[in-house]
């Protein structure tokens, strides 16, 4: 429809303008073929078209029916996921149980409003296609398969590939290049075969070594079909070379050679009946031809013009004449100065590195270098004479200018004005970061003294600073071994630091030191009863707290392990106070307090850890000696030592166990009570165990009760339903009669057999998804003392409209 244009609708008034994933309606079978996955990010087939919104408004409803064509008579409902708006209909179909492969399916679209519906629109098709299918046949009389090398370097042959299948409309090949490059053709495409048949590509070879192809064959609805791959070996026919002195793209000079220094090349051809080598360096550099040997080989001795990297070609030529492709071989030519000195050597801030520079080039004046920082960035140049003879002095002073530094660059200059290649000389600066140390300073109202050194050669002045603030610095002359000593008053309580920095007479810095530590005024806490160090008794004992905050007037303490929190005591006059304390079980805890002046301020916090060493358990009998099985029981156990921390278990006859759950312990701690889950424990003796705590073993008791087995209720009546079996019908269920009496119920509903999802009420509503199936409900019967039993009751008539 073009710009502007009126929707062309339905001759019959339906909507028009439909399209099948944005394809213009198809109204014959099969329509075209599509692959979900490969149409969106939804992987749905999108059906849209247009409606008169003068007629049905902006947001009326659109009903889409979508159905396999094999099957007429069964549409699909995707009204949930169906919509129309402002003269629009569109529907995603997204689910693929509804989308299978290999399917037509046909569609059509009407849309209502509160009142009426539009006539539908025509009948679309659509074929799913979601299997790209077998890979195809690849053929070749040029590069057979395997590992014997055939072929040659930039000499084209071909392939042949046959589909598979006869839907193919393309192929997507590439080839990969082998080991030398590693470099691969990239996806290339070819169409297929209007008649089906196969399809010829051709290929040159741009390097020698194992070689792979592969290939896809992509069907009308753009799948790809399966992987097919294709292994050969390319023939060398380049010749090799090597150079000691010209090594292959090393990057790095052998400094005996340099521009117009002759070096040994040596060629070995890799064809059979080679007469001779022609080389050129670059494309107009040095150039030549050589004789082989009887053995396909040549030695060339080659003076480079021009320093840098640069390649050399080297071609075999074979007895009839005819050249074979070209090798390249890359190295580098080192005319950079030669320098000696303190080479690839750290260096301390505030100290100097020196390099002797001597030329390697003619009639060199001065040198150029630059630093090179750690992001590759470099620094700007700087020139130095040179002396009558060619060399140099160069020292670099390692300051707060370039700290950054990983390195110098140093080339030569000639007289007219051509530079050298660039020498690299590699530098770790050092910033001399001080040491620093710390004595006191731990109490507010105390003071930290602090000590620096650094290694910086001959600093003259430190200067330090209390938690970055500038009022708080302090500038110190070196003293005579080369440390400084600072004294910080500490007024308040909190994490605290000191950054210390050292200078030269040149004003040169360091890199910058600290200490760091925590300032605290909170009380100190002391217990012989529960030292922090051993273990502490399950006996009565007090801790002493201690002030250290200026005006504190009360303690707030907690001991969290015991549940015991916030609590206040004054500050006695001599600056303390006790507390009291009883464990109620063993194990690790910790007493933290602060204090308080009078007006609210709160001192730092101050933690005791200790450990409360559990007292020897002893169990001597339990009660009642015989329970029943089949719920939660309740048992006193008799001994001695116990506490709300111990651990209690049974263990039946059947080699099971159960924890129990201690919910009281005597004053006298001679008796325990616990209940326990003995839900399908086996009847017979049990033991029962105490565990002091966590690290000591339990202390048992054998045969120190019996578990009897619970009777079961019976059921005297079966559960019956009363209602009609009829979809909407609502059926009750009784609960039968049981001896003894039950005193609760639960229901669960079935239909054919299989239980109904949240139909566990004494009532049902039959739904319209157990047409035609019998209905029944099991009624479940409890009563303390006694086993539940499941009854079921009788099947409904089957369930009818």
């Amino acid at each position: 429809m073009g710009l502007g244009a009126a929707p062309a609708f339905a001759t019959d008034g339906g909507p028009g303008d439909l399209t099948t994933a944005d394809q213009a309606c198809v109204t014959t079978s099969p329509g075209p073929y599509l692959s979900p996955m490969r149409l969106n990010d939804a992987h749905a087939v999108a059906l849209e078209g247009r409606y008169d919104t003068s007629v049905w408004g902006a947001e009326p409803t659109a009903d889409f029916q979508v159905w396999d064509t094999a099957h007429p008579d069964q549409p699909q409902d995707w009204s949930e996921r169906a919509g129309a708006l402002n003269g629009t209909v569109r529907v995603q179909l997204e689910d693929e149980d509804r989308q299978l492969d290999g399917v037509t399916y046909a569609w059509k679209v009407r849309v209502l409003n509160a009142s009426d519906a539009s006539p539908w629109s025509d009948t679309c098709y659509y074929t799913v296609d979601r299997d790209g299918g077998p890979a195809p046949a690849v053929s070749t009389d040029d590069f057979p398969a395997g590992d014997t090398p055939v072929g040659e370097i930039g000499v084209a042959g071909s392939f042949t590939f046959t589909p598979a299948a006869d839907d193919t409309v393309r192929y997507i090949w590439s080839v990969w290049d082998g080991v030398d490059s590693g470099s691969t053709t990239g996806d290339q495409t070819v169409p297929a075969s209007p008649t089906g048949g196969p399809v010829t590509v051709s290929w040159k070879p741009r390097t020698s070594g194992p070689t792979g192809l592969t290939v896809y064959a992509i069907d009308r609805a753009g799948n790809y079909s399966d992987r097919q791959h294709y292994d050969f070996t390319v023939r060398e026919t380049r010749p090799s070379v090597f150079s000691a002195a010209y090594q292959d793209n090393s990057g790095y000079g052998d400094l005996k050679y340099n521009v117009g220094v002759p070096g040994e090349f040596e060629f070995s051809s890799n064809v059979g009946d080679t007469s001779s080598f022609t080389w050129h360096i670059d494309e107009d550099g040095p150039s030549g031809s050589t004789d082989a040997d009887a053995d396909g080989k040549a030695t060339v001795m080659i003076a480079p013009t021009r320093a840098g990297r640069q390649t050399l070609y080297v071609r075999a030529i074979t007895r009839d004449g005819v050249p074979h492709p070209e090798q390249a071989y890359r190295f580098y030519v080192d005319n950079g100065p030669l320098v000696t000195g303190d080479i690839n050597r750290g260096v301390v801030r505030g100290s100097s590195l020196n390099f002797h520079l001597a030329p390697r080039t003619s009639d060199v004046t001065s040198y150029v270098h630059w630093d090179v920082d750690y992001n590759s960035a470099d620094g700007p140049k700087t020139t130095i004479p040179a002396r009558a003879d060619g060399t140099a002095d160069l020292t670099w002073a390692a300051d707060n200018s370039n700290e950054s530094t990983r390195g110098v660059r140093v080339q030569a200059r000639s007289a007219d004005g051509s530079l050298s290649e660039p020498r690299w000389l590699g530098i770790y600066v050092d910033g001399a970061r001080p040491q620093v140390t710390r004595t006191g300073g731990e109490l507010v109202g105390t003071t930290a003294t602090i000590k620096a050194r650094t290694e910086m050669v001959n600093p003259t002045e430190y200067e330090a600073v209390l938690n970055r603030d500038p009022a708080t610095k302090q500038v110190v002359p070196a003293a005579a071994d080369g440390t400084a000593t600072f004294e910080f008053p500490v007024t308040k309580a909190e994490y605290t630091y000191v950054t210390v920095i050292a200078r030269n007479a040149a004003g040169v810095h360091t890199d910058e030191g600290s200490t760091s530590w925590s300032v605290t005024n909170g009380p100190v806490i002391t217990s012989t009863d529960f030292p922090a160090s051993g273990g502490g008794h399950m006996t009565p004992g007090t801790f002493t707290l201690k002030a250290r905050q200026a005006g504190a007037t009360r303690f707030v303490y907690s001991i969290s392990s015991a549940g015991i929190y916030d609590v206040e005591v004054p500050v006695g006059a001599d600056g303390t106070a006790t507390v009291a304390w009883t464990p109620k079980n063993s194990g690790y805890f910790d007493l933290t307090a602060t204090s308080r002046t009078a007006s609210g301020a709160r001192s730092t916090e101050s933690r005791y850890e200790f450990f409360i060493q559990a007292d020897p358990v002893t169990v001597t009998a339990v009660s009642p000696t015989t329970v029943p099985t089949g719920g939660v029981r309740t048992l006193t156990i008799t001994g001695s030592g116990f506490h709300t921390g111990n651990y209690a278990y049974v263990y039946p006859s059947d080699g099971s166990y159960a924890a129990g759950t201690i919910t009281a312990v005597s004053a006298d701690r001679k008796t325990l009570t616990i209940t326990v889950d003995l839900t399908g424990a086996a009847p017979g003796p049990v033991t029962v165990g105490v565990q002091p705590d966590g690290y000591n073993p339990s202390v048992k008791l054998m045969n120190a009760f019996t578990i009897v087995a619970q009777p079961s209720l019976k059921v005297v009546t079966k559960p019956t339903i009363t209602g009609a079996a009829k979809v909407g019908t609502r059926l009750k269920a009784s609960t039968g009669t049981w001896n003894p009496k039950a005193t609760t119920f639960t229901y669960q509903w079935s239909a054919a057999g299989e239980p109904i999802s949240d139909a566990t009420a004494a009532t049902y509503r039959i739904r319209p998804a157990d047409l035609g199936k019998k209905l029944t409900v099991a009624v479940t019967a409890t009563k303390p003392g006694y086993t539940a039993t499941t009854a079921k009751s009788a099947p409904t008539p089957r369930v009818t409209k």
